[in-house]
């Protein structure tokens, strides 16, 4: 009687079915799932087109990796280095495949002179842009940032950044933005979209930032999830903050975070001050009138003399000779000049060569721009952008 069960259908619907499965088969292999039988059993949203299908150009896959950035928008600053600089040095050595962004383009924002001017006339505040670009990169590379392992490229030499951030623009909603923490503060609108497009060009699924610019990278995993959507294709990679040791380091006087943009200098321990700059600056830094390792200011002390001495900061907060401030302010400075020295010196030296930042950028440029140009157009051929 069970076996009945195998003999329902006859014989004569077996090829009938063959032929189907072959026929959908064929479809999806050399017409993609746009073909007439595809849409008409899977709906018209169902967007897979096959690689045979793609334009050979646009079949570069995107690159496992992570990228960081800093805008050389004024010195370098401890904060930048624990924050970024640093955990970007650490993934190099260990995992390597990294991209360093010096996010030249963002420099301009906010400014009184837009990007299109800064392009097209290579001025800004008298050449202080092409300076600090050079000492940033200087700085990178005498950080350990190292050339021949990571790509160190100009934001600005990278014209199809530009093309996706206005793609990305139309995706991403006012009201999205309004919900970052610093919408109001910084002028967002104009540069999360931007952030967006040097992550989501660059192929890599890990951003190496500090903790404070997770709600970037959240809004950059929206703006990646629904284009995808949208061009019903899985081709923009959805990138994840990269979780390291770097905490977020507050100002001197406990108002915020460290910032380059604060106009008191004093308010910042800079990669570049000198031995008596550092002093004179800590000797100033905020802290608490009682012993409260919870406070703040305290707490950030705490937190700089722990990364800097190599000491675990459960053991700094234990030592009671730590709550004696202008002894612990003391022994901060020796250990951050003592890290920081070997920074200076080799920045001095690279500084003075030009052609090595040269050629340490072009290498970038040369590994990195293929893999830019290929994203991007891939993002235009499956959004129909018209192609001459």
């Amino acid at each position: 009687m069970s076996a009945s069960i195998y003999r329902t259908a006859s014989p004569t619907a077996q090829p009938w079915i063959c032929s189907l499965i072959l026929f959908l088969v064929h479809s999806l292999t050399y017409h993609g799932c746009q073909s007439m039988p595809v849409r008409w059993l899977f709906g018209r949203s169902y967007g897979f087109v096959s690689p045979l299908q793609r334009p050979a150009s646009l079949r570069q896959t995107s690159l496992n990796g992570a990228i960081a950035g800093i805008q050389p928008s004024g010195e370098l600053h401890i904060g930048n280095y624990i924050g970024c600089i640093h955990p970007a040095v650490q993934y190099q050595n260990e995992k390597g495949d990294l991209i360093f962004m010096v996010a030249d383009l963002h420099a301009t924002t906010g400014n009184n002179q837009s990007v299109i001017y800064v392009l097209f006339t290579g001025r800004q505040e008298n050449g202080r842009l092409n300076d600090m670009t050079k000492k940033t990169v200087a700085t990178l590379l005498a950080c350990g940032i190292d050339p021949t392992r990571t790509s160190v490229i100009l934001q600005s030499e990278f014209p199809s950044i530009l093309e996706l951030h206005w793609i990305l623009g139309t995706v991403i909603s006012l009201g999205r933005l309004r919900k970052l923490a610093n919408f109001e503060r910084r002028e967002v609108a104009r540069d999360s979209d931007n952030m967006a497009a040097d992550v989501l060009g660059s192929g890599c699924d890990t951003v190496i930032a500090g903790p404070d610019q997770e709600c970037h990278v959240n809004l950059i995993r929206e703006v990646a999830e629904k284009l995808n959507r949208q061009i019903s294709e899985d081709l923009l990679r959805i990138p994840k903050l990269y979780v390291n040791s770097g905490f977020r380091v507050l100002s001197l006087d406990g108002a915020g975070k460290m910032s380059k943009s604060n106009v008191n200098d004093s308010r910042r321990v800079n990669l570049l001050d000198s031995s008596d700059a550092i002093a004179e600056k800590l000797r100033s830094a905020k802290t608490s009138t009682s012993r409260d390792a919870s406070s703040p200011e305290v707490e950030n002390l705490f937190r700089l003399y722990s990364f800097f001495s190599s000491e675990p900061l459960p053991d700094v907060a234990n030592d009671t000779e730590n709550f004696q401030f202008s002894i612990l302010k003391d022994k901060l400075h020796r250990s951050m000049t003592s890290h920081l020295g070997g920074i200076q010196r080799r920045y001095e030296d690279l500084v003075k060569n030009e052609d090595t930042l040269r050629q340490a950028l072009s290498a970038g440029k040369t590994r990195m721009l293929p893999v830019f140009e290929s994203i991007v157009e891939r993002v235009k051929h499956r959004s129909h952008y018209y192609k001459t």
